[in-house]
């Protein structure tokens, strides 16, 4: 009932687009089950725990699931009333030094992303930093800002955009890995060069020697 209360209050206050985020739920932890895979004694919207791509380099997806792991504990690791809430969503509550210190969590978390291989890219660094200082800004403001914050998940949203970054990234190596080499039938082998007119005349003097000799 809360959490019907909760989405009924979203929409009216136009706040429902800002609590979503990428192309997945709210939680970057869980994803729905497909129906092709559910169990006989599994209903239909059953979570599990959300599967990382296993193409990634064994370094990078050590950060990467170090991020999904902070990402939900300051964003989504608590439920109020319906309200998916982090540890960073309480801190903020405390006046002023609360917002301090969520901005420091979520600098660690850019931070942490930026120690996969080769670094993020400006455009990436920059959107990250983007999400971190809208919500310290609207951290600011008493109560509304907090609320947002909430809904906000900078956090979360720095996960998604960092996993958006490497699947595209190795998800491109890995097509061409695997695509099939065809051999170019339009190549054809080199071909000897004819022999220049003086190199012609010593050729068929030696084979007339040799013919001689033979004789």
């Amino acid at each position: 009932m809360s959490q019907l209360v909760y989405k009924y209050f979203l929409q009216k206050t136009h706040l429902d687009q800002l609590a979503t985020f990428g192309d997945s739920t709210e939680d970057p932890y869980f994803e729905t089950i497909p129906d092709n895979e559910l169990h006989f004694y599994q209903r239909k919207g059953t979570k599990r725990r959300r599967k990382l791509p296993d193409f990634i380099p064994k370094e990078d997806i050590k950060i990467l699931d170090k991020v999904k792991r902070r990402a939900y504990r300051l964003d989504l690791q608590l439920s109020l009333c319906g309200l998916r809430i982090g540890w960073a969503g309480l801190i903020g509550l405390i006046p002023w030094i609360g917002d301090v210190i969520a901005l420091y969590f979520a600098l660690q978390l850019v931070n942490t992303a930026k120690q996969i291989n080769g670094g993020l890219p400006k455009t990436l660094e920059a959107e990250m930093m983007a999400n971190v200082m809208f919500d310290f800004g609207i951290g600011l403001i008493p109560l509304v800002g907090d609320f947002i914050n909430v809904l906000y998940k900078c956090n979360s949203r720095n996960f998604v955009l960092l996993e958006k970054h490497l699947v595209k990234k190795y998800g491109q190596h890995q097509v061409q890995n695997h695509a099939p080499h065809h051999a170019d039938k339009s190549v054809q082998p080199p071909q000897p060069l004819p022999p220049r007119p003086g190199e012609e005349a010593v050729s068929n003097e030696k084979v007339h020697q040799q013919n001689h000799l033979a004789v």
